[in-house]
């Protein structure tokens, strides 16, 4: 196995899909990222439906980690600006052999901070990334929880 790394994936171009949707990017590398909606879609309660329909919008953008040949995660973020600041939140990083790849985060905040001019990254992740992120010089600012009503 290659060295792994993390890969932006270019955004829906609309006007592509109107005139060439073949020559589509996205499409065409979806055989790579569109394994791992199911689980992101069991773990957020969206729909896989509702997952592309932000990709396909732009409200998500995509990453993936790559070592060569094949995607081992997805990671999916929106840009939102504060203020002065652009905030680019991490939404959901979902793939298999976590431990392995997991020490790619630089590249993403790299490419965050270089390609979006953010300055600001913030995970929305499941407990388990808590150590892992603190290690790498994140602070817990909120805590978010939920109830099913």
């Amino acid at each position: 196995m290659s060295a792994m790394h993390f890969v932006p994936l270019p955004p829906f171009d609309h006007a592509l899909e109107m005139s060439a949707p073949e020559k589509q990017p996205l499409r065409r590398l979806a055989p790579h990222w569109l394994p791992f909606l199911p689980r992101i879609a069991d773990r957020t309660d969206e729909t896989i439906e509702e997952l592309l329909d932000a990709i396909r919008d732009n409200r998500i953008g995509l990453g993936i980690v790559w070592d060569g040949s094949r995607a081992h995660a997805l990671v999916g973020y929106m840009l939102r600006p504060a203020g002065r600041e652009l905030i680019g939140e991490v939404h959901w990083i979902t793939g298999w052999g976590t431990k392995r790849w997991r020490e790619l985060l630089p590249e993403l905040e790299q490419f965050l901070k270089d390609y979006h001019h953010c300055t600001i990254i913030k995970p929305i992740c499941r407990p388990g990334w808590k150590p892992f992120l603190k290690q790498h010089g994140y602070k817990q600012t909120h805590v978010m929880m939920e109830k099913l009503l």
